[in-house]
């Protein structure tokens, strides 16, 4: 039995060196919460190392029950979040007091140990300038998932198994070869996602028993880190790919 593992879509190692910093994600104009709860958060690998970046966008003012409230904060005011064992939060600023008309950014991180699926819970508090030390309202959001798959294998039978190499060259700056393996001859899904999560290209693929190799062409993605990830059966394997221009 050849053990294959699956790689975590935002496993990125530069990440990982900067575990316990999130950034803002200039590249999204959504207010509120992003990723919001239809793209929702990235799953893991149990003894995979594991980063989700939340960036949170708080509106000038809003209207509620016919009273106008200019924000002061938003604040995530409770500290048991259910998150998957392994897993730590981290938010900047630190006390998770997110100023009005501004962009703030949370980090999910660490390593998980136990497989399963996490609903996570968010108890927020929203203040006015109106209301300096009371809160207008206060509700809890609690639509987060965070699935964490546990460790699995696939089977060599015919002398090849899944595998999914790193693309060559790496950084690229308009081709790239994305080699692979098959042990019989199947059809494959290619994703590549942007370091948000958000699935930018897909494509399918007829593998060949044996060595396969797609050329991929980067010419039209900007300058950044992605991730690509091959599916099999419901089986994937992620790996990263730098864009350089």
């Amino acid at each position: 039995m050849k053990k294959i593992y699956f790689l975590l879509l935002a496993a990125l190692p530069f990440f990982a060196a900067k575990a316990q910093t999130c950034y803002i994600d200039h590249s999204s104009h959504h207010q509120g919460i992003w990723p919001d709860s239809a793209t929702n958060f990235i799953s893991g690998t149990v003894g995979v190392p594991y980063t989700q970046n939340v960036t949170l966008r708080i509106p000038l003012d809003t209207t509620a029950s016919g009273f106008h409230c200019t924000y002061s904060k938003m604040v995530l005011s409770n500290t048991n979040w259910n998150l998957p064992p392994g897993l730590s939060l981290t938010g900047t600023p630190s006390n998770y007091n997110f100023p009005g008309n501004d962009s703030s950014c949370m980090l999910i991180y660490g390593t998980p140990t136990t497989a399963g699926t996490y609903t996570l819970n968010f108890v927020i508090k929203v203040y006015c300038t109106q209301l300096p030390f009371t809160a207008l309202t206060s509700y809890t959001v609690s639509y987060y998932k965070i699935t964490i798959n546990a460790a699995s294998g696939i089977e060599n039978r015919n002398g090849y198994g899944f595998e999914l190499a790193q693309n060559s060259p790496n950084p690229v700056a308009t081709t790239t070869n994305i080699k692979y393996t098959a042990a019989a001859e199947a059809k494959m899904k290619l994703s590549v996602y942007n370091i948000t999560g958000q699935k930018i290209i897909e494509k399918d693929l007829q593998a060949q028993r044996g060595e396969n190799n797609y050329v991929f062409d980067a010419s039209p993605l900007e300058s950044g880190v992605y991730i690509y990830a091959l599916e099999l059966n419901g089986q994937r394997q992620v790996r990263r790919m730098v864009v350089s221009k």
